[in-house]
Formats: structure tokens, sequence, C-alpha cells
């Protein structure tokens, strides 16, 4: 029988244990270790997939929960740890919200227009007493959901829609990439980008976007000497 350890409030075997790397956890899984580079980001079949498995095979109380995470994890460009902090005064009647980055400790403004229907679908059916609470509760409603647990669910739901390369590039940092990648595509500069993500510098934002290769390749691909 497997060594069971306790991280919040999950429960998880020895051989799937975070381990903290340069502040960045990676996941034990057998013998791999998953780091935030490998995690990509998703295209829009592989999202609009993910929220179908997540509706038909999350436990009926978890669904518009489960939502919600994912909603404003994507429409945010938010890490995990930003969305499992957040308290229900956050997004209670608001479009947007101030809140404190966990992992760099800086302000940043949440935009709640575009996952308003998620969060209130969510809402009607959260029990909480004042604003003050977690939006997103723990199992034992004394700390939040933790991102391990995050992590968990979107990769059980990856697994349930049978695509196979969805599960491969899925993690928590998926929601973070595919919005910083839609706003790149869609023609955004990378200096704005930048801000947004609250990076020091638009070199760390190519480099988390994996678009550094990408313009190499155009340039060298694109060149002859004439």
């Amino acid at each position: 029988m497997k060594k069971k350890i306790t991280i919040g409030s999950d429960y998880l075997t020895e051989n799937s244990r975070y381990i903290p790397k340069n502040k960045q956890n990676g996941l034990m899984k057998g013998e791999h270790r998953i780091w935030i580079e490998s995690v990509k980001g998703l295209t829009r079949s592989e999202y609009f997939s993910l929220l179908d498995a997540i509706r038909n095979f999350s436990r009926p109380p978890l669904v518009n929960r489960n939502i919600a995470l994912v909603s404003i994890a994507l429409n945010n460009g938010l890490r995990a740890s930003d969305v499992v902090s957040l308290r229900v005064g956050d997004v209670l009647k608001k479009n947007k919200s101030k809140i404190i980055e966990q992992k760099t400790g800086k302000s940043k403004t949440i935009y709640l227009n575009n996952c308003r229907e998620e969060i209130d679908d969510y809402l009607e059916e959260l029990d909480y007493e004042d604003e003050n609470d977690w939006l997103f509760p723990g199992n034992n409603k004394e700390g939040h959901f933790s991102v391990h647990g995050f992590y968990q669910m979107v990769v059980r739901m990856a697994r349930k829609t049978g695509d196979e390369k969805l599960v491969q590039k899925i993690g928590t940092h998926s929601f973070r990439k595919t919005f910083g990648n839609t706003l790149f595509e869609n023609g955004t500069d990378v200096e704005i980008i930048s801000q947004i993500f609250n990076h020091s510098s638009q070199k760390v934002t190519r480099h988390y976007l994996g678009i550094e290769q990408e313009d190499l390749d155009n340039v060298v691909e694109n060149f002859k000497f004439e």
C-alpha cells in the first residue's frame, strides 16, 4: 500500500507529491516530473472539449465550481494560486476587482464581465456566510481549495475527453498560457501582455509563451541572400 501524505485538504500518494523548485511546483508522476514549462496553451476546441468533460463527468455539486475555476483562470490569465485564493467579496456583484498576486505580491486588476455568468451560477449554490469567505473553499472549509486539487481536477477531466494530446499538455498554467497566446495571436503587443502578466521583462513573457523559437524560425525561413 502506498504511503499517503497530506497537503492542505488533499491526500496524495507518495509518488504524486508536489516538490518545489525555484518557486515553481513540479508534480511527480511515477518517475516523471512535470514543470510549468511542459504545460501548453489550449486550442479553442480543446478548451470547449474540457468544459464538456467537466459538465459530464464532475460530481453534480462540483460542476459549476469547476467551470468557474477554469473560466476565471483563462479569461484573466491568472495563476492557479491566485484563482483558488479569491474571496467571495472579490467577485460578488463586481465587474472588476483588485487582488494581490500570491507569487509576486503585486497588485492586479481582474475583470469579471467575461466570466460573469459562470461566477453567478456558482455563487447561487455556494454556501457562504460573508464576503470574506473563500470563493473556492477546501474540503474542511477552513482553508481554500488547493492548487494541487485544481491540477488534479483538470488532468482528470482532460483524460475524460479521450484526447491524449490534451492530456499531455494540460495543467493549471494552460489557462494562463491560452490567455497570453490568444492575445498575441490577435495582435496584442508583447509589452502589453508582459504588463498584464506582471512579468519582469518582455523576454520573460516571450519565453513563457514559447514565441521565441517561432520568431527565429520565421526570420530564417523567410531569409534569402540575393
